[in-house]
């Protein structure tokens, strides 16, 4: 497949709040570098590298990460996107969707979370390059996950009769997206073994995208044709802002694909996928570097009695823990952070908190 036949979309306009005190608004999960060689967002660019021309990477951002980008990566020529304000990946990818339509025509586009994991990348190009040669019949493509377990944190996608096979990879018709279940339902899902995880990986032709805008998301639709009139004068920036602060915040899956009729297929994703959405994610994905107790430790630390805890210490301080099972600390120079590690999801309620407080310091 050659570089000419697609685009590429990273949405990194995310807050990782689950990931506080490490992650803050100035510096978001997708610029950590927390399971790889560099910032996820990075990873996920080399990731896709060897697919397309840099070029033919846009990468979407929040404005207030335009340094960090720009520094990340200085030396690519990778197209920067910059959002006024987030506002979920629906209006994401439509900013994407009309620079992309202008500048190359109808084409494949993969639309990438900027902050996951991925354990074998030529398997994980390989599924992308069946997705994209199924994209180009029509209808939208998905990548479900195997569930690893009754995961209440992600949305479903309910796999319906085998499509087709491209490249070796099965192809299915989708049912229906799921929301996320509580874990009666999850466990259930598994049981049927007919459900999949939703990665929030979406492949599809730019004018199938903007026609379901048009048709399920009319206000966006309006906002898009507006930008798009002055895409490259002098009122882009500012028609821009105007645009963003009269959209509301919605998903592409709760705004299109649980609503839409165009045929929908999911390729199974068996490449070692984690979207690293909390400290406990982060620690199973690190399982190997666990001690005999099952501990797990970054920095400098002293652990007694203790089994099944997370420790990562940023700070010249010595961490001690004694007497406590499933334990997440992380200490950095100014916020210490101590949790049920089997709560760390909920760690974006003490972001909330402390912004409602004004301490905007640990913001």
């Amino acid at each position: 497949m050659r570089a000419d036949d697609m685009v590429f979309v990273i949405m990194a306009g995310g807050t990782g709040t689950r990931f506080w005190p490490l992650s803050r608004e100035t510096k978001p999960k997708q610029f950590l570098n927390i399971i790889g060689q560099g910032p996820l967002i990075e990873e996920t660019f080399l990731r896709i590298s060897s697919l397309a021309d840099e070029k033919r990477v846009y990468v979407v951002i929040n404005r207030a990460h335009r340094e960090l980008t720009r520094d990340i990566f200085k030396d690519r020529g990778i197209q920067i996107l910059e959002e006024p304000y987030g506002r979920n990946t629906a209006p994401c990818i439509g900013v994407a969707a009309i620079h992309i339509k202008r500048r190359w025509g109808d084409i494949p586009v993969v639309v990438l979370p900027a902050d996951h994991f991925i354990g074998d990348g030529e398997l994980f190009r390989t599924t992308l390059r069946a997705a994209i040669g199924l994209s180009q019949r029509g209808g939208i493509v998905t990548i479900g996950i195997p569930p690893g377990k009754p995961e209440t944190g992600y949305g479903y996608i309910k796999r319906g009769r085998r499509y087709d096979s491209i490249n070796g990879q099965e192809v299915f018709e989708v049912d229906r997206f799921v929301e996320k279940p509580d874990e009666k339902r999850a466990l259930q899902y598994m049981r049927e073994g007919n459900y999949l995880w939703n990665s929030g990986i979406f492949i599809f032709r730019v004018e199938v995208f903007l026609n379901e805008v048009r048709k399920y998301l009319p206000n966006l639709h309006q906002g898009l044709a507006e930008i798009e009139g002055v895409v490259d004068g002098k009122r882009y920036e500012t028609t821009l802002e105007k645009v963003y602060s009269n959209l509301e915040s919605i998903s592409i899956d709760y705004g299109i694909m649980e609503r839409t009729t165009e045929p929908v297929y999911t390729i199974t994703g068996n490449f070692g996928w984690s979207d690293v959405g909390s400290w406990q994610a982060l620690f199973e994905l690190k399982g190997d570097q666990k001690d005999a107790n099952g501990n797990m430790v970054e920095g400098l630390a002293t652990i007694i009695d203790s089994r099944d805890s997370f420790i990562i210490n940023r700070s010249e301080k010595l961490v001690a823990l004694l007497g406590a099972n499933q334990i997440l600390v992380v200490n950095t120079p100014d916020a210490v952070l101590v949790a049920d590690l089997n709560r760390s999801q909920e760690v974006r309620a003490i972001a909330e908190t402390i912004k409602r407080k004004g301490l905007v310091d640990w913001v």
